[in-house]
């Protein structure tokens, strides 16, 4: 008990302290001086509609170097928001797990719907934005879906202005139509072996080849052979683009004078669920088109 009495006696003489020293001139005695109490730190998701600027990101990558800040849409910018969602799972997911892939998934469908159309169709690629881990900490579970133009390899953003809202409603403006390829080592036909940009372009300016279509692979693993992957796909372009010229593969496959290109298909690309590539066909660079292919038949290249 003396401890305790000690301990009271000491507490009295120092409030008793405190009392005689008085409060300062000009002052109420409360040391808050009536000001409101800081608001607690809080996660704002930016809304559909909202425009970002910044970089770098590219196409199915975790954009985790990313710094993106909102602009006005009239502005040079590199994202447009379409929606929000919520992360499930109890832990921050792995960018290649089922949670981040599910996370996609709604963002492929809200891209769609966006858009107007399939994003796949377009000069587009959705951006999937997962929260940072101290985000995740500090309770953040919003996901941030949003849709780029593509640039000249169709896997990086274009700076761009205004909305990409509708943009594959028509007249569909951000179709994705004809496409100049860039590359080297040029066969003796004058086809790239490799490609190393594929910039869109409208079909009346020059340019070398068209998009045709989408093909979207069926489930399974990547496939380690690259080559097998490469006869599969250019098989399934090679039917889009007999339709699209108003061909039986037949009568293509007897034209010397265009093949097929194909992109896309990544293994970013594929873990995130998305087996989708563009199905192009493809002239000889010798060859420079100012119109678009579609129905040519058996007609011979346009002068």
């Amino acid at each position: 008990m003396a401890w305790r009495s000690s301990r009271l006696i000491v507490a009295a003489a120092v409030l008793a302290t405190a009392a005689a020293c008085g409060a300062p001139a000009h002052t109420d005695g409360d040391l808050t001086n009536g000001w409101p109490m800081l608001p607690s730190a809080r996660y704002v998701p930016p809304q559909a509609g909202q425009c970002l600027a910044g970089g770098p990101f590219s196409a199915f990558e975790k954009p985790d170097r990313a710094v993106l800040v909102a602009v006005g849409c009239a502005q040079e910018h590199s994202v447009e928001v379409v929606a929000t969602g919520t992360v499930a799972g109890d832990t921050l997911p792995a960018w290649d797990s089922d949670q981040t892939r599910a996370a996609y998934a709604a963002c492929d469908r809200q891209a769609s719907e966006y858009a107007g159309g399939d994003w796949h169709t377009g000069r587009l690629f959705p951006f999937l934005s997962l929260p940072s881990q101290p985000a995740w900490q500090g309770g953040v579970r919003t996901y941030v879906c949003g849709l780029a133009e593509a640039g000249d390899d169709l896997f990086a953003p274009a700076p761009r202005t205004g909305t990409v809202k509708d943009g594959l409603k028509d007249p569909k403006p951000l179709a994705l139509t004809c496409v100049d390829l860039e590359g080297g080592d040029l066969t003796p036909e004058g086809y790239y072996r490799s490609v190393d940009a594929v910039t869109p372009v409208a079909c009346t300016e020059p340019h070398d080849t068209e998009f045709v279509g989408a093909w979207a692979a069926p489930a399974g693993p990547f496939p380690a052979d690259a080559q097998a992957l490469n006869a599969t796909v250019s098989k399934a372009c090679f039917t889009l683009v007999a339709a699209f010229l108003g061909l039986s593969e037949l009568q293509l496959y007897q034209r010397k004078d265009i093949y097929t290109f194909w992109d896309g298909l990544t293994q970013a690309q594929w873990q995130l669920g998305d087996r989708t590539a563009h199905c192009f066909l493809n002239v000889s660079t010798a060859k420079t088109l100012h119109r678009s292919l579609k129905g040519l038949g058996a007609d011979p290249l346009p002068a």
